[in-house]
């Protein structure tokens, strides 16, 4: 029994039935192994439909559309303050005036001397050559009223077509200009237009029959100023050439053509004036000449007289440019002011915001976009929608870097809105609603070919497919637009 024993084992000392015997085991471990479920070595999302949105962040500052800073003509003591800070106000309301009773005898002396000097005519032919003279200084002042129509028309259709905002407070001329010197200088121009036809208007709202000589000599004043930027840009429009201008050349032949009718309506203006003033001379002339005791010189010389202390009497009141609030009021009754010391100022009540955008997002804005605000004085809780009215053509470099200004004006006005507060901003650039979208870190770029690694139905591995893309959305996502269809899962990341 023993020895049977020992037969049975001794085959086991054999090194091929040994080798057999780890083959098999490592077999059936390998098998066993990949029977069990593997977990995937990567994550993944599903395609799904939703809104792709694109926004640019940028932090602006607020300022007021329009302001003015005010001083008097002339130095003197306070009398009177109309308005005080924070009152709203419109265009040639009174804000304060200085101690006018010197200046008041001066005109009331000059005046009675001058009724004096025209005593000669008997009561009925005086009348005569008064209304004469009425109607003749009326005339002036219709022609000064149509000069400023004329002159205001021949900007607005011929020389604004020039400039990207011409009448807001940063005009840009679209065609570009032998220099940059020039290019500045003639965007001063015609900002300055502005404040020009404001105190036109200002002047002419206060003038009368009586006034109408100093009002056709401030029209010629101000045509000067007109014509002056007329010309300046005429000679710009000129020296444009088809080949480093970009236009053709019938372009510039029909911008040469609009030039030159808006000059035309300039210098008619000034004719118009001109013509009315020769009939006014004309008509003082005959009223002079019928006054008896006197001589026309020193009828007219008079006249002057009392013209230049109406002048004096006029400048001890200033009065508001634009409509807007009184921002400043320092000077109080009783205090001393020095000519040309701003001591009041006043501003549109509506605001602007300007934000500097970096050149990787410039491209995305455009004027009609709107935008999202938040105010750092009332948290960011609380939008103050705005809208993109003008992107500067040209650079603005802050640190080294190329910025470039971008102006939104408020959807609404909001008596909260204060000058100098900073504007967060989200400008909605781009929206696709409704579309197939995923992360953008699923797609792969190989040369320029974009593609998805696609989850295989098992859910443990994938491939690689093409796909096009789309809008790709400020919070990671990304359009889809062929590929793919929703619900597919894609990978997003390999551990």
């Amino acid at each position: 029994m023993h020895a049977m024993k020992r037969s049975r084992w001794r085959h086991l000392k054999n090194k091929w039935v040994i080798a057999g015997i780890l083959i098999l085991a490592v077999i059936v471990m390998v098998a066993w192994s990949r029977s069990r479920p593997v977990a995937p070595s990567f994550e993944s999302t599903a395609a799904a439909v939703g809104d792709v949105i694109e926004k640019v962040s940028v932090t602006g500052s607020i300022s007021p559309m329009g302001k003015a800073d005010l001083s008097f003509e002339k130095g003197g003591v306070v009398t009177k303050v109309y308005a005080q800070v924070g009152q709203a106000i419109k265009i040639g309301d009174p804000i304060a005036s200085l101690d006018s009773a010197a200046d008041k005898a001066a005109l009331a002396s000059a005046q009675a001397t001058l009724a004096d000097l025209s005593r000669g005519l008997t009561p009925q032919e005086l009348a005569v050559q008064q209304t004469a003279l009425a109607n003749a200084r009326k005339d002036v002042l219709n022609a000064v009223h149509d000069s400023y129509v004329k002159a205001q028309s021949a900007v607005v259709s011929y020389a604004d077509v020039f400039f990207a905002n011409a009448q807001s407070a940063n005009p840009t001329i679209i065609v570009t200009p032998q220099s940059t010197i020039l290019q500045n200088s003639i965007n001063a121009e015609r900002a300055g237009m502005g404040v020009v036809f404001d105190r036109w208007s200002a002047n002419l709202a206060g003038a009368s029959t009586d006034t109408a000589a100093d009002a056709a000599l401030q029209a010629h004043g101000y045509l000067v100023t007109i014509k002056a930027f007329m010309n300046d840009l005429s000679n710009i429009v000129n020296d444009l050439v088809p080949g480093s201008s970009g236009l053709s050349s019938s372009a510039l032949n029909s911008y040469v053509t609009s030039m030159n009718t808006g000059l035309a309506a300039v210098n008619s203006a000034v004719d118009g004036v001109t013509g009315a003033e020769t009939e006014l001379s004309a008509a003082q002339s005959n009223y002079d000449l019928k006054l008896s005791g006197n001589s026309s010189q020193s009828i007219a010389a008079q006249a002057a007289k009392v013209a230049q202390a109406q002048a004096l009497v006029d400048q001890d009141t200033l009065v508001s440019p634009i409509d807007g609030v009184v921002t400043k009021a320092d000077p109080h009754v009783g205090e001393y002011v020095s000519p040309g010391a701003s001591g009041f100022a006043v501003q549109n009540t509506s605001f602007k915001i300007e934000a500097y955008v970096p050149e990787a997002d410039i491209a995305k804005v455009a004027a009609g976009d709107i935008a999202s605000s938040t105010l750092d004085a009332y948290g960011s809780d609380t939008d103050f929608p705005a809208r993109v009215i003008m992107v500067d053509p040209a650079e603005t470099v802050l640190q080294g870097v190329p910025t470039y200004k971008v102006t939104l004006v408020f959807v609404s006005p909001d008596s909260r809105i204060r000058s100098g507060m900073t504007a967060n901003l989200e400008i909605l650039t781009h929206e696709r609603a409704s579309v197939l979208e995923i992360p953008y870190r699923a797609v792969m770029d190989d040369n320029g070919q974009k593609s998805v690694r696609l989850v295989a139905a098992d859910g443990k591995s994938y491939a690689s497919v093409p796909v096009q893309v789309g809008l790709k959305g400020s919070d990671g996502t990304i359009e889809i637009l062929s590929g793919i269809k929703a619900g597919d899962k894609v990978v997003t990341y390999v551990k």
